[in-house]
Parts: structure tokens; sequence; C-alpha cells
């Protein structure tokens, strides 16, 4: 990753043979996350059981026949909800297991990368559900039983990402000083 090449020098030592070896050190700064070891892996649980959840109530109403669906204000956002979550799961399954300093690829590839794709996730939710609000009150003809179940899973699956977010904020990266 070229964003993050001024953050390693490279090292080079010979073998025995003879042959030159080359070895990546970083020499970047160092960040401190502001919880314990404990919360970390709390954290982490939960963020992976919010993914799961979203997951699977986002892709069970895309199941339902309902007629918002061929809505374009109601379709491109649900569409539009798979690139927030899918960068929702990378950070997700990146984050440490141990409280350590860490380097800045490894905070921005992971809280930085979640705090980001949680807000953009929460937006379009949003926009899925106002798409279909505006769906049900202005063009629905009938049959509304469906709209309200596509209605309640969209609802129901933005419920957590709000609250992951909120919980977050309470997580403060500090970079380390050199002191």
């Amino acid at each position: 990753m070229r964003k993050y090449a001024e953050d390693y020098e490279l090292e080079r030592t010979e073998d025995e043979k003879g042959r030159i070896k080359k070895k990546a050190k970083y020499v970047g700064d160092y960040y401190v996350v502001n919880v314990d070891e404990q919360d970390l892996i709390k954290f982490r649980r939960v963020a992976f059981l919010v993914l799961v959840l979203t997951l699977s109530l986002h892709i069970g109403a895309g199941f339902i026949g309902n007629q918002g669906m061929y809505q374009f204000y109601v379709a491109l956002p649900y569409v539009f909800v798979f690139l927030p979550l899918y960068y929702f799961a990378s950070g997700i399954l990146r984050l440490p297991k141990d409280k350590r300093p860490y380097r800045r690829d490894e905070v921005e590839l992971t809280f930085e990368r979640i705090k980001k794709a949680n807000w953009f996730l929460f937006g379009l939710f949003c926009m899925v559900i106002l798409g279909e609000l505006v769906f049900l009150v202005w063009f629905s003809k009938g049959g509304q039983n469906q709209e309200l179940i596509f209605l309640a899973l969209e609802a129901v699956a933005a419920i957590p990402v709000a609250l992951i977010w909120r919980s977050q904020k309470s997580i403060n990266i500090k970079k380390i000083d050199e002191d």
C-alpha cells in the first residue's frame, strides 16, 4: 500500500552466503487506543455480531417481493448499502485482539475504517427507509404487508449499526509522543 510507504524503511542485510536480504522496518508513528484489552475483545465480538445481524437482515429484506424495490429511490440505496457493509466487515475482521501500540496502517484500516463505513452505512439505511416510506405514502396501491415487512427489516438492521456507531464514539485514538 503506497499510502503507508513513508512509514517503512527498507533494511538491507547480508547473510552468510553473501546474498542481500531486504526487510521492512516500521519507522512511523505509533498510536494508542483508550480501551483496555477486555473491552477491545468485547467490542470486536459485538461488532462482528452486528455485522452478521445487519447483513442477514438486509439480505433477507431483499428477498421479500415488495413493489417498493422496483422503484429506483428504494432499490439504489438498498444496493449501495453493500459497499460500506464490505468496508465495515473488512475493518471488523482486522480488529486487533491485543492491546499494544498500533501502527498507523493498523489504526486507519480498522478503527477509522469502521467509523467511516458505519457513518455511510447508517445514512444509506436511512435513505432506504425514507424511500420506502415515500413509496408507502404516495405510490402504494394495496398489498402493504410486504412493504411493511421490508420496512421493518431495514429499520431493525439500521438500529445495531447506530448503536455500534454510538459506542465507537467513546474510543479515542491518540498518537504516542516520541518524547
